[in-house]
């Protein structure tokens, strides 16, 4: 099952080291995101060296120009909406790291710690270059089905912010009218999908609210990984 519209076929998937280069950017990115504080000594020195870290790192011509904006904004001056979209990016920076074989994937209604996945990849060290040479890219065949995995849970998801109504996932997924839903090891209360421990139409609601934008965003990365879009941040997440 294809994660994307199946009349839009997708680009050459990224190589590994663009797939490196696109988790650096959303390094520097996350961190701009949570130390925009003007008149604040620690805050600049941070930013400084994140841009010098970018350039080190040869990755400077990996940067959108959302992104370009967002690091060469004066600190403090960050739009409410930029700094969220900006922090969330950590969730998509988490299936890189997955793709790359550095982390696990946390739970689908489980934030990752920005902190703990930037410093997976030697965030603001020398050292990162040479991730280059140490990572390497999962197979395709592996990514599609994390791809369809994240596809799943977005869907049902979104679709329960539609209508806000209980279903037999379990029954649904095989038999789908789109194609079957894989939810493998997916964690499952009276057939429908969990969240935080409860049936998802029982769960408070900031917590689904949560589960959907961790699904929004790991799904936009894992439709970039399988080449849908060059443009990370242009990637359809459509369900």
């Amino acid at each position: 099952m294809k994660t994307a519209d199946p009349d839009e076929p997708p680009l050459s998937p990224p190589t590994q080291g663009r797939v490196l280069r696109r988790a650096f950017c959303l390094c520097a990115v996350i961190c701009r995101s949570f130390i925009d504080e003007p008149d604040n000594e620690q805050c600049a020195d941070i930013l400084s060296r994140a841009k010098s870290w970018l350039e080190d790192v040869g990755t400077l011509s990996e940067l959108e120009a959302w992104e370009s904006e967002c690091l060469d904004a004066p600190l403090g001056s960050l739009d409410p909406q930029t700094r969220v979209n900006a922090s969330w990016t950590s969730e998509g920076l988490t299936v890189l790291a997955w793709a790359l074989g550095i982390l696990d994937l946390p739970a689908h209604d489980t934030c990752q710690d920005p902190q703990v996945v930037s410093a997976e990849f030697d965030f603001l060290h020398s050292e990162a270059s040479e991730l280059f040479e140490s990572l390497e890219l999962k197979s395709g065949a592996e990514i599609q089905k994390g791809a369809d995995q994240a596809f799943a849970l977005h869907w049902r998801l979104r679709q329960f912010s539609l209508n806000h109504e209980a279903i037999n996932l379990a029954e649904f997924a095989p038999t789908a009218w789109f194609g079957p839903l894989n939810i493998d090891g997916v964690p499952l209360v009276d057939g429908d999908l969990a969240i935080a421990g409860k049936t998802i139409s029982q769960a408070p609601s900031e917590q689904v609210q949560m589960a959907t934008s961790i699904a929004m965003e790991r799904h936009r990365a894992f439709n970039w990984l399988l080449g849908y879009d060059t443009v990370y941040s242009e990637v359809d997440t459509s369900t």
